[in-house]
């Protein structure tokens, strides 16, 4: 993944022109989804960073979607959720023909009783499962 290092860095410095750039240089790589993982995990481990609303990396992970991304989204949210990723599920979850709905709803009502998910995550989730109709 020879864009990965350059991609965090601009991520970092909240640079969403450069970021974008970047991004585009990935879209030509033979399977940019191979990215994805690596891009999670670095949400995760930097849940303070302004990726945007949504900004580049979800309009880039948004575009594999019914591909393999809501896949690699759940994984994410199970393995560390941060109020970005939790959002970003809710955004698939807005889909209304979306299959396996409770699959992602239970992802979400699982992370709200987890001991190491900061509070301000799971009020954007408690809020997030309002928003969809599940109490």
């Amino acid at each position: 993944m020879k864009y990965l290092e350059e991609l965090k860095e601009a991520v970092k410095k909240e640079d969403f022109g450069q970021t974008f750039l970047i991004l585009e240089k990935i879209k030509n790589e033979e399977n940019p989804m191979d990215y994805f993982e690596d891009l999670f995990m670095f949400m995760e481990n930097n849940p303070n960073i302004d990726y945007g609303m949504p900004g580049p990396i979800v309009h880039f992970m948004e575009s594999y979607y019914k591909k393999g991304y809501e896949d690699e989204l759940l994984k994410s949210v199970k393995r560390k959720p941060t109020q970005h990723t939790v959002w970003m599920l809710n955004r698939v979850l807005n889909d209304v023909n979306l299959i396996g709905r409770e699959k992602y709803i239970g992802v979400m009502e699982e992370s709200i009783k987890r001991t190491d998910v900061d509070l301000e995550t799971k009020k954007e989730i408690k809020g997030f499962l309002e928003f969809q109709n599940i109490k």
